[in-house]
């Protein structure tokens, strides 16, 4: 059995590489590597190739070393065909460094290791991005007992990241690290057990159990977890102070979702005393960590100053830097204070600027803002066919103002075909939705009689609708249609 006997002494080979071992004697390994990849070993061609590559116990001959790499290959060695490519992309030169590093890291080095997990998680050049192989070569590292390695190894496998999905191997390395005080590996087992992930059981106890363990220890996402829990009611772990104490904690730590959530009750005095100055103090934390919710929640607060003082020049600064994370409705946010010169000088071209930026990200107020500018022409060139192309975004999202406007062109033929039928569908949604603008303008169709039969009956009960909600127009046109009725 050739096959028994190349894994036997390639084994020897490796035993010679350890250098933690007292076998360690790289001379004995290179010349069992030899011999070994001559008879056609893949694995002892790629090791072997290291050894010619970096001239380490033998003289340098990166001509032989391609040659055997490229035998190892059509063998079946994939560290062989890895490096291989590596070299093309490098050269040589460009990867003599990797090279030195593979041979480090085969002699069980955990700096080399360490180093070479960063490279291939990374994508440093010349290798690519490869978790498949980060988590090999940071298993080295794990089984000399470094704890994130354990810890980041066990969470690839219970997330399948590079690797596939293993439970066993991910509880053993967890609680591996786990055992060696790794917060973030405790974390994770809590979120294993919690969630069933990675084909583990259910099992709330045990999720809080080692949730507790990392928030012993501070993990602050254990903590913001352990809030979250004792927060559920109609569950046994409903606690509304041991709730608040664990947002404190994970407060305290710099966790932007709890100095959120713990902000939202001091603002609101939920589970605490109401106490504004300190509301205020936890959401500008929570801003500053960047977390957009804090952000536009905060700016809202200190726009309307109903929850807290009013104070726009605090809720300009943070709508913008949300509006910088790319959120669509600080964006929209920012074009109603340029539209209507809010702390800002009135500015529609800004404006529309900012609803454009929300709409194209979906942002629903901002579509239907922006078909407002296009149809009468503010900020914007006049366009009554892309008013219409933005009504239609916003109405399929639900939005009545925007399938009263819909609805009114439709039947009008005004920036897109005429469709009287489908017009009358998007007033009714409006109206019904009790949109004042969709009871105003199917009150007047009906009135008017022009695109529909003259219905005054109709007329009166949309019209009357919208005048109770305070639409003028809506009042002018009943009073109107009333003295007619009188001569």
């Amino acid at each position: 059995m050739p096959s028994e006997r190349y894994e036997s002494s390639c084994s020897e080979a490796r035993a010679h590489m350890n250098c933690a071992s007292r076998d360690h004697d790289l001379s004995k390994a290179a010349g069992i590597l030899e011999r070994l990849s001559s008879e056609g070993d893949a694995e002892a061609g790629y090791l072997y190739a290291l050894f010619l590559l970096t001239g380490t116990s033998v003289t340098k001959d990166g001509i032989t070393a391609k040659d055997i790499l490229a035998l190892s290959a059509a063998s079946g060695s994939e560290d062989a065909a890895l490096l291989i490519g590596e070299m093309e992309r490098g050269g040589s030169e460009g990867a003599e460094e990797l090279v030195r590093l593979k041979l480090k890291g085969e002699q069980r080095n955990t700096d080399a290791c360490g180093e070479l997990f960063k490279i291939y998680t990374e994508g440093r050049s010349p290798a690519k991005k490869d978790h498949g192989t980060a988590v090999r070569w940071y298993t080295v590292c794990a089984e000399e007992d470094d704890v994130h390695a354990q810890s980041t190894v066990g969470f690839m496998y219970a997330m399948g990241k590079g690797v596939g999905k293993d439970k066993d191997k991910a509880l053993h390395w967890l609680k591996k690290a786990a055992e060696n005080g790794s917060a973030d590996a405790m974390y994770h087992l809590g979120e294993m057990y919690e969630t069933g992930s990675c084909d583990v059981e259910k099992d709330m106890k045990q999720a809080v159990a080692w949730y507790k363990r990392a928030a012993e220890v501070g993990s602050a996402d254990a903590q913001y977890t352990l809030a979250a829990i004792h927060s559920m009611q109609r569950t046994k772990y409903y606690d509304p102070a041991r709730s608040v104490a664990y947002l404190e904690l994970a407060s305290a730590q710099g966790h932007g979702e709890a100095q959120y959530q713990l902000g939202m009750m001091y603002a609101y005095g939920k589970e605490v005393k109401r106490d504004e100055g300190r509301a205020a103090q936890l959401l500008e934390a929570s801003c500053r960590t960047g977390f957009q919710q804090a952000m536009v929640d905060y700016a809202n607060m200190r726009f309307d100053g109903e929850v807290l003082k009013e104070d726009l020049e605090i809720a300009a600064k943070w709508f913008e830097k949300a509006a910088a994370s790319c959120n669509g409705y600080a964006q929209y946010a920012l074009a109603c204070m340029y539209a209507g010169g809010i702390h800002y000088e009135k500015d529609d071209i800004t404006a529309a600027k900012h609803f454009t930026d929300a709409a194209e990200m979906g942002e629903v107020n901002s579509q239907y803002s922006l078909g407002c500018l296009y149809y009468e022409g503010r900020g914007v060139e006049k366009s009554e066919k892309d008013a219409a192309l933005w009504f239609g975004q916003a109405a399929e999202q639900g939005h009545p103002g925007a399938k009263a406007f819909l609805g009114m062109l439709y039947i009008t033929g005004s920036g897109a075909e005429q469709d009287i039928e489908d017009g009358l569908r998007l007033l009714g949604e409006s109206a019904g939705a009790g949109y004042f603008e969709g009871q105003y303008y199917l009150g007047k169709l009906y009135a008017d009689g022009k695109y529909v039969k003259r219905n005054i009956p109709r007329a009166k009960k949309y019209l009357s609708l919208a005048a109770r909600q305070g639409d003028p127009d809506a009042k002018a046109l009943l009073e109107r249609i009333k003295t007619e009725r009188l001569r």
